[in-house]
């Protein structure tokens, strides 16, 4: 759930609650009561609205903390994977080092074999002269 469902639910409740009190005192103005009778329905009213507006930011607060939560945890998937691929890069770069020095060695040794092999080639042509 994201802020702007969070804010988009806190508005439809208070849409909500401000039309039902418009409405119930509109009909209670057009009742035919007394107007003590109808005074004492619009107080009783205006306190029951006033104690659910009150309990509204802890109906909000309610709904966000999952949604905080949820944040949270992929927070923290997002840091695991980061550490994940950077201990993949360290491996593949020890990996990479190896066969270089691998490949190094077999290049030297083959330097060395054709050093030998042309002396000894060398040796040969002298003899035959």
């Amino acid at each position: 759930m994201s802020d702007h469902d969070c804010h988009g639910s806190g508005v439809t409740i208070l849409s909500f609650l401000a039309g039902t009190f418009v409405g119930a005192t509109v009909a209670l103005l057009f009742a035919p009561r007394s107007g003590k009778e109808t005074r004492e329905i619009i107080t009783d009213f205006g306190y029951d609205v006033k104690d659910k507006i009150a309990d509204l930011p802890d109906e909000l607060k309610d709904q966000a903390t999952p949604a905080i939560a949820k944040g949270k945890d992929m927070i923290e998937r997002g840091r695991a994977m980061i550490s994940k691929g950077n201990d993949m890069i360290s491996q593949g770069k020890d990996f990479l080092d190896e066969k270089k020095k691998a490949l190094n060695a077999a290049i030297a040794a083959g330097k060395e074999a054709m050093k030998q092999e042309k002396e000894a080639l060398a040796a040969t042509l002298e003899e035959k002269e």
